[in-house]
């Protein structure tokens, strides 16, 4: 059986007392997005500096090392399908030397990756700083200002389904999760049959709570 704490849930919120988590979620909402247009706008010797950076803070707001190597997954799990596919490609045409040496020939897909992940690391940053209450308002306020700024009916309609993309984001993680969770607790093993089994019950449930969410939204605002 694999123990899972709440904490090791990929992009989970974790309580805290720190300057970060204090931030109204609003300012984090502009200066995140703001960093990461940066980091893509200027050379990787700045996402490079701004990962060694967050990597710093992270630790300074007492995220664990297994807590902060789960957020990062996807793109590590992204570089690694990259590489791999593209030494297999470049395998029947060219020896198995040449063709290492053509995969990892391209600084412009390292640069690409360093920008990615410095960009996850920020949205890992946000989601762990800020609960899903504290983003839904964020967005709200965003939109009211720019509604009320071109004129618009004071009603929010955009605010709701974006925060819900935003917030479904750890919810999947939290899914798939508590499914492998219980496959383990029941002797499963990891592997092909894992997959089969668990992804349409993670499709089903992710679903269901996506619906519930979204009925349960729109009651509030009918009241």
């Amino acid at each position: 059986m694999v123990k899972s704490g709440k904490n090791s849930i990929a992009f989970s919120y974790k309580m805290g007392n720190s300057f970060i988590h204090k931030m109204p979620a609003l300012v984090k909402l502009f200066l995140i997005p703001s960093l990461n247009i940066l980091v893509f706008n200027l050379g990787y010797q700045f996402a490079l500096a701004f990962i060694v950076f967050q990597l710093i803070l992270s630790l300074f707001l007492r995220f664990t090392f297994k807590e902060i190597f789960n957020d990062l997954k996807p793109v590590i799990y992204y570089s690694i399908f990259l590489y791999t596919s593209s030494f297999i490609a470049h395998l029947f045409t060219s020896s198995p030397r040449e063709a290492f040496d053509k995969t990892f020939a391209n600084s412009e897909t390292i640069k690409m990756l360093l920008k990615l992940f410095c960009m996850m690391q920020s949205a890992s940053i946000l989601f762990k700083t800020s609960t899903s209450l504290q983003i839904r308002e964020g967005i709200g306020k965003i939109e009211s200002f720019i509604r009320k700024i071109l004129h618009l009916q004071s009603k929010n309609s955009f605010s709701n389904t974006l925060s819900l993309f935003i917030c479904f984001i750890p919810m999947v993680y939290k899914n798939w999760e508590q499914a492998k969770k219980a496959w383990y607790a029941r002797s499963g093993k990891n592997n092909i049959r894992m997959l089969s089994t668990l992804l349409p019950v993670f499709f089903s449930i992710s679903i269901k709570q996506a619906y519930s969410l979204s009925k349960a939204i729109n009651a509030r605002e009918v009241k």
